[in-house]
């Protein structure tokens, strides 16, 4: 007879009791004997809980063990004790012991280290059966994720017979510290504890941890809080998590630049985990992940039930046990997969995530939430209080809690997940063969081959399988050629290519979107991919691609002159650098070798017959050709001394450029903008990137306050804080650049030096007034969230755009900043309003927003070479008028105020004009490609980049993000272009208005 038994707190009467609860169905048996407490840690967990609402029967004691030691024992203090942490090697210290003292755990390290050269690692539990048959549970799983080769008989086996991986990750988020600590004692309790729950779990699941998956950060975070414990002085801000990224590590679930994402990523392809949970700290008091939609299209519906159903069982599970302040639903959306736990949901897993409230260390005797946080709603049946006392161990208490219960639901229910996982994969593999698209093709032969390339091997290492096709073929309306790149549909992963390929429609009337609602990486990446709808494709000959595809290098021809072709691949720039010492010139005008026809901004080296130019051509898959008695205007590539400036404000953007030049072999000097005010810095610099910071131009510039009377916050490494100071280091990170380091930079400029800047930092100049023919605007009912919109070329000739095709080219944009340039006076005034109805998303606007897609603008990277194919708008007949409307200022008729623009320019100083590079279009209906735009009537021909010159010398303002997430890589080579050619940037310009260069000056050439 099968008995429902209920769920108590626990307690001495019913302690036998321990451990079960409600949503598990056991078969009745005699009791065994209690399991002994450690009475010491049991106590402390007592001493240490803020408030006993927080905790439950299924963590409120710790049982003892004879042969495995306590976190207590070993580290020395317990996970949620007041004023304690762990570093990430304490943590793996620890759990080497447990798999070393178990037969119930493995441990392993995985192959990559951290850019830092830390270690992530994995836990492993289960019984002592699973751990000895791990890699047999490890070939079910790939069974069921690939039902090309397996069949429905052999599927209903390994469901019934096999165990699901649930793998919990943590520490992603350095500041969040309460998940690595939590997940010290559960890895102890699941291994020691034996009542029916916990032994229900380890036979029925195999459990994975990785307790710290950004380790470089968790050093870092815990040598900060003991710094401030430790001195009593106010502790530094965490600057720096990763070498590169803070926050956004967890946004880098496509791109996959960071060590920590690629190894969760081959831990996914490795052992096929069935869940993916994640844990964060955002929400008061647990937050268990479903969203509040729109959900993303390519889901298969079963992911977005397996959210609903896990976590209504989690919210109902505590709501029995009186804890308050679980919910789900109202947090997150459900949209864009770039998150850590979406690499599970691109696979066919279960990726969930908990936000639960800080851990602190630190007790909080009276956290006070806002009515928004603790009013009841139908997702919070059980919510926060308006105030209550919380610490550590009541973060431990809940999240552990809660997760124990969903392990013991999916232990109980293995059958469902296993067979959920099973149906994933093989309803990618069927709507492959169901079609309307039934594959892809990636033409090998477009132009930036490199970058075609790198897309290609980044798709491959996310475990999408692509083949070459081995002769021409068509398919429907698609041409093949041999060589081309072929992605089957009918593959398991085929969700991971949906997500990736397919256009992003947002509607208005969702709720607001938590992150990017644009994406498509076609677009981001400027490579051409054509979806083909001939079911033909699934049965044509193609050849399986086995390792990373290398594009070869090419030389062709004969001279004593070499051309380089610039075609926008990003390892242009990797060639000049590498080659430092070479001189190189870049062509100002298109002209043709041979019958080649190549674009304005190819390398020209007179001296062909160097040997490591063209050995670096081959391996960096250049192409070059061999000529003589070369015919076309040049100026210098002359290698260029980089200053790289960050603010102690805020690392977390730049450090995405900062990647892209390490990645690609720039070299710089990094330093923050503190040290703009010891001046002299055209003696040093020729370039100066000041990447975006965010927030306004003052507070840019102000960086972090200096309060009179206030201690100095260093961030260095010293014995207190060996893990600081790894990618820079100062005794005081307050006080920014300050009014005296902007006029340095405007000094750098006047001398001829370069000023890149990009998003947030493009207001600086402006809003100081420093470039009055170049206005920020603020328009009021502009939402524009992280999407991929239509640049206008407006000046092609410009050496920023070097290697670029056609008259467009999608770009990143995300809000702000929306810049207006003048071509004479002085600034404009206005951005009006943009009447109409409300056009910002909310939440509860409509129930149904999907029902009304918004309007994208089509594109067709094909015709970009033909710009009057398929109705596209020509640059004569588009772009030219986005230059115009751009010069005039504010979008209103040149002299008036229009209703989405400045009024009449006033009187200003004599200064060249601006030269708008690219610019968004006129047509409103014009601008959005992927993903969402309401009140687009703002950007209508406003700047996306411009070149002002300034004294001797250029700023390079960005208003579109070039190196957004490592997802852009189709815009890097404008950053590139600028960086190389910052010395000739009036090249090309149709009336030099004064600085470097329209016509040949000494150092340019005129080639007969």
């Amino acid at each position: 007879m099968l008995k429902v038994l209920p769920v108590v707190r626990r307690s001495g009467a019913l302690a036998l009791l321990c451990g079960l609860f409600s949503a598990t169905i056991v078969v009745a048996q005699k009791p065994a004997a209690k399991q002994p407490d450690d009475p010491e840690y049991t106590a402390k967990i007592k001493e240490y809980l803020t408030d006993p609402r927080f905790s439950t029967e299924l963590v409120d004691h710790l049982p003892a063990s004879s042969t495995i030691p306590t976190p207590l024992k070993f580290l020395g203090s317990m996970p949620g004790q007041p004023g304690e942490l762990y570093y990430a090697e304490d943590i793996y210290r620890y759990y080497q012991e447990l798999a070393k003292d178990s037969p119930r755990a493995k441990f392993w390290k995985f192959p990559l280290k951290t850019e830092e050269g830390r270690d992530m690692v994995v836990l492993a539990i289960g019984s002592e059966e699973s751990m000895k048959n791990l890699d047999k549970y490890k070939a079910d799983l790939a069974a069921l994720g690939d039902p090309r080769k397996t069949t429905e008989e052999q599927a209903q086996k390994i469901i019934h017979t096999s165990k699901p991986i649930y793998w919990i990750t943590s520490g992603i988020h350095s500041p969040e510290t309460g998940g690595p600590q939590m997940l010290v004692e559960l890895a102890y309790r699941l291994l020691v504890e034996e009542s029916p729950t916990i032994k229900n779990i380890r036979d029925n699941a195999i459990i994975f941890i990785t307790p710290v998956v950004e380790p470089d950060g968790r050093d870092k975070q815990v040598d900060t809080y003991y710094y401030g414990k430790k001195t009593g002085k106010t502790k530094p801000p965490l600057m720096y998590w990763g070498k590169y990224v803070a926050h956004d590590n967890n946004r880098d679930g496509m791109g996959q630049l960071l060590h920590l994402t690629q190894n969760i990523t081959a831990g996914m392809l490795e052992w096929h985990p069935t869940i993916l949970h994640d844990l964060h700290e955002a929400q008061s008091y647990l937050y268990v992940s479903t969203g509040t939609g729109p959900y993303n299209p390519s889901l298969d519906p079963i992911a977005i039930d397996e959210w609903w159903m896990l976590a209504e069982t989690e919210v109902m599970e505590m709501a029995k046990r009186g804890v308050p302040g679980v919910f789900t639903y109202g947090y997150y959306d459900g949209w864009v997969p770039n998150y850590l736990f979406w690499i599970a949901e691109s696979h066919n897993s279960f990726g969930r995530f908990y936000e639960v409230q800080s851990y602190g260390p630190d007790n909080q005797p009276n956290l006070q939430l806002p009515a928004t946080a603790t009013s009841r709603e139908w997702y919070r049946p059980n919510p926060p209080l308006a105030s209550i006392k919380w610490g550590p161990r009541a973060n431990t208490d809940i999240q552990e809690s809660a997760i124990l219960i969903a392990l013991n639901k999916v232990a109980t229910e293995k059958q469902l997940y296993l067979e959920n996982y099973w149906m994933k994969s093989k309803r990618s593999v069927e709507k492959g063969k169901d079609g309307p698209t039934f594959g892809w093709v990636i033409p090998a032969a477009q132009k930036h081959r490199v970058n075609t390339v790198e897309m290609v091997n980044d798709l491959r290492h996310q475990g999408v399988e692509i083949e070459v096709a081995p002769a021409d073929a068509t398919y429907g309306d698609v041409k093949v050629a041999a060589g081309d790149y072929i992605i089957r549909a009918d593959q398991p992963y085929r969700t991971l290519v949906d997500l990736y390929f397919s256009l992003q429609n947002y509607p208005i009337t969702n709720p607001i979107p938590y992150d990017d609602t644009g994406w498509t990486m076609p677009l981001m990446r400027n490579v051409t991919v054509r979806a083909i709808a001939d079911k033909a494709v699934l049965a044509g000959p193609t050849k399986p691609i086995m390792a990373d595809v290398v594009a070869p290098g090419v030389i062709a021809g004969t001279g004593d002159t070499l051309v380089v072709e610039n075609n926008t691949d990003n390892v242009l720039a990797t060639f000049r650098f590498k080659n430092p010492t070479v001189k190189m010139e870049a062509a100002e005008q298109d002209f043709t070798v041979d019958g080649h026809k190549l674009r304005a901004g190819a390398f020209v080296i007179h001296d062909a017959s160097n040997a490591e130019v063209k050995r670096s051509i081959d391996s960096l898959g250049l192409t070059a050709y061999l000529t003589s008695g070369l015919t076309v205007k040049t100026h210098p590539l002359t290698v260029p001394r980089i200053g790289y400036v960050h603010s102690w404000a805020r690392t977390q953007d730049e450090g995405w450029v900062r990647a892209a030049l390490d990645h690609y072999g720039i070299p710089y000097t990094y330093f923050a903008d503190q040290k703009l005010r010891e001046g002299h810095l055209r003696e040093k610099y020729d370039v100066i990137l000041l990447p975006s910071i965010g927030g306004t131009s003052v507070s840019q510039v102000n960086g972090i306050p200096k309060l009179p009377g206030g201690d100095a916050v260093p961030y260095k490494k010293s014995d207190i804080t060996p893990n600081l100071g790894a990618e820079d280091s100062t005794d005081d990170i307050r006080g920014g650049m300050g009014i005296e380091g902007v006029a340095e930079l405007v000094k750098f400029v006047d001398e001829g030096g370069t000023l890149i800047t990009e998003g947030s930092t493009s207001t600086i100049l402006p809003d100081y007034g420093i470039t009055s023919l170049v206005t920020v605007e603020h328009p009021t009912n502009l939402y524009a969230k992280g999407a991929l919109m239509r640049g206008m070329i407006s000046d092609a000739q410009s050496p920023v755009m070097y290697g670029y095709n056609g008259t467009q080219l999608p770009v990143y944009f995300s809000q702000e900043p929306v810049l207006a340039a003048a071509s004479g006076g002085g600034r404009g005034f206005g951005g009006g309003g943009f009447g109409g109805a409300r056009t910002v998303p909310g939440v509860g606007v409509d129930i149904t927003p999907n029902a009304s897609p918004i309007a994208l603008s089509p594109y067709n990277p094909d015709a970009n070479d033909e710009p009057e194919a398929k109705g596209l708008p020509t640059l004569e007949a588009d772009g030219a008028a986005a230059r115009a409307a751009v010069r005039r200022g504010a979008g209103g008729r040149a002299g008036a105020g229009g209703g989405a623009g400045g009024g009449r320019g006033a009187e200003g100083p004599a200064e060249p004009s601006p030269r708008v590079v690219l610019s968004f279009p006129t047509n409103p209906n014009d601008i959005l490609l992927s993903g969402e735009l309401a009140g687009g009537t703002a950007l209508s021909g406003r700047a996306m980049i411009v070149d002002q010159p300034l004294g001797e010398g250029h700023v390079v303002m960005f208003a579109i993000r070039p190196f957004w997430r490592w997802q852009t890589q189709g815009t890097f080579a404008l950053g590139f272009n600028t960086i190389i050619n910052w010395d000739h940037l009036d090249a090309g310009k149709a009336v030099a208005t004064g600085g470097r260069g329209g016509a040949a000056t000494a150092g340019d050439s005129q080639q007969q």
